[in-house]
């Protein structure tokens, strides 16, 4: 459990340098793997990692190469929580991707920086209106996918928040939305 949290603090990190730095952000997109290991991320070994890069309208699910009922499943349950809660889970022009880890590569999202986010689009990267799903690649289990996306949402607040960001208080149980998680 401390390298799971560990890897999502030390992801959280390598996101927000990316938001400041181009050159950092191209390099992870292109050899993620050094980029992660040089932030203290534990890498596993045999496993390749690919940075998918979300735009600001897009939301991406991704799901786990195990335990793959068990993610769907806590997908929907979120999905019907906020179906109770508001009619358009998805709002116009925004789009939910859903991609699956394998046994031999993990998906790394890379959200937009808030900077390039308008107030409204923020709000919806904040858990605003609309779906997210964010997770750290392969490192997180079905068991606690919900508890380390909101983790991820608390880490990705407090990042706005130190970049003088107006993000709306609303926790998802993800990066983006009010629903789930990113299923890495």
């Amino acid at each position: 459990m401390a390298d799971k949290n560990q890897n999502l603090v030390k992801y959280g990190e390598v996101v927000a340098k990316c938001w400041e730095d181009e050159a950092y952000r191209k390099r992870f997109i292109e050899d993620p793997e050094s980029v992660l290991s040089e932030a203290g991320f534990v890498v596993e070994e045999g496993v390749t990692y690919k940075v998918v890069e979300q735009p600001k309208n897009v939301k991406y699910i991704v799901l786990p190469c195990e335990e793959v009922k068990g993610a769907v499943q806590a997908v929907a349950k979120g999905l019907l929580a906020a179906a109770e809660a508001k009619s358009v889970l998805i709002p116009e022009g925004a789009e939910a991707r859903i991609i699956q880890n394998t046994e031999d590569i993990r998906y790394m999202v890379l959200p937009a920086s808030p900077k390039t986010l308008s107030k409204q689009e923020l709000s919806m990267a904040a858990g605003g209106s609309g779906i997210v799903l964010l997770e750290s690649t392969s490192v997180v289990t079905v068991a606690n996918v919900t508890e380390m996306a909101t983790q991820v949402d608390q880490v990705a607040l407090n990042i706005a928040s130190q970049n003088a960001v107006c993000v709306e208080p609303t926790t998802a149980s993800a990066l983006i939305g009010e629903v789930v998680t990113t299923v890495i």
